[in-house]
């Protein structure tokens, strides 16, 4: 007969098959994330070999090389995709609810492997850091394989939406933030296309504003609340379906909750600490190997550009937020955090474009 059932074997295989179509999309953010420093790696030996002179085809090496660093900086995005999907089921089941959440951490990535570094490095290198990365990865993408993929929870026992008191108090921490420090910073960051000596005369004007003594205190501990409220909205609000608009402010908070604190790491501890030096232009571009030519200080380019990014596009995302709160039509308040998005990768681009080495001095007196 042409419509027979199908055997036994055949209907597991089926079966097998769908089931491996369905559980993998749960598990790409971890497994995307687990191979972000082999990425990295395989760039820093595209541009060692064009470096030596002895490159074959080495047209062809650097096309891999410029293809290798947008995958990087593209991996948090592709987990930031999952994400969205993820957040838009209405019902979802355990695995696809640790799934988002995973897929949310995955997002944070880029600083996550920075903090490893600097803190083994610190601890002079007891265990291969690839070796922890791997293992933490691969626990999180078994959490969600192994997890009930089949029982729905419309929502979690007990989690309750964060009182919007506390979503004011984020908001003006943030403004705080922005105001005392980062808007300053950023301009300053702005002149690395202008050369060291222009960064550092600026360096040294905006930080006669941020490191007063009464206002570093006061920054350092607004940053602070800003991480434990923020990650505490997150997994309020993560326990709910959402939009993607939605999605991806929890996305980008999750990447700066991450960035805010190993960047503190970083200058405080590690710079400031650990070196006793003054983290300055040398410290942020990696001097004198600079961030492209030197085998740990790559991971700092997918760091620096997407934390600009993100730092501009979570505000933005905030301030639409508001803007719905406060009757703008949702057309308009989503063209808003798209506008400003690409805004955000534009200066990005900038300001990773002279951390990296470009300069824009034919566009100076």
């Amino acid at each position: 007969m042409s419509e027979s059932r199908p055997s036994g074997a055949l209907l597991s295989s089926r079966i097998g098959g769908l089931a491996a179509r369905t559980a993998l999309p749960l598990v790409v953010p971890p497994f995307a994330a687990l191979v972000y420093p082999l990425i990295l790696e395989a760039f820093h030996a595209c541009v060692t070999s064009l470096m030596s002179g002895h490159a074959a085809a080495p047209a062809l090496r650097t096309a891999l090389a410029v293809l290798l660093l947008i995958l990087a900086l593209a991996m948090p995005m592709l987990a930031l995709l999952s994400a969205f999907s993820l957040g838009e089921i209405q019902e979802p089941s355990l695995a696809q609810r640790r799934a988002r959440a995973v897929a949310l951490l995955a997002v944070a990535a880029p600083p996550m492997f920075v903090f490893l570094g600097v803190e083994l490095y610190i601890l002079k290198d007891p265990v291969p850091e690839l070796w922890l990365w791997a293992a933490f990865w691969l626990a999180a993408a078994g959490l969600v394989v192994f997890s009930d993929s089949k029982t729905t929870i419309a929502s979690l026992p007990g989690a309750k939406p964060a009182r919007a008191g506390l979503r004011v108090v984020h908001g003006l921490s943030a403004l705080g933030i922005l105001v005392i420090f980062l808007a300053l910073h950023l301009a300053n960051h702005l002149t690395f296309v202008a050369g060291p000596e222009v960064y550092r005369a600026v360096m040294k004007t905006v930080r006669r504003v941020y490191r007063q003594e009464v206002l570093q205190p006061l920054l350092i501990a607004l940053f602070l609340f800003q991480v434990g409220s923020g990650v505490y909205l997150a997994t309020r609000a993560s326990a709910q379906p959402m939009d993607r608009f939605r999605s991806f402010q929890i996305g980008s908070g999750v990447f700066l909750a991450a960035y805010v604190l190993g960047h503190m790491n970083s200058v405080f501890v590690f710079g400031r600490l650990y070196l006793g030096i003054d983290t300055d232009w040398s410290f942020a571009t990696g001097a004198p190997a600079g961030l492209i030519k030197d085998a740990w200080n790559i991971r700092l380019v997918p760091h620096y550009g997407l934390g600009v990014f993100f730092v501009l596009s979570h505000l933005a995302a905030g301030a639409r937020a508001v803007m719905l709160t406060h009757g703008v039509r949702k057309a308009y308040a989503d063209r808003f955090l798209i506008g400003s998005a690409t805004a955000a990768a534009g200066l990005a681009f900038v300001i990773l474009f002279g951390m990296s080495g470009g300069r824009l001095s034919f566009a100076l007196p």
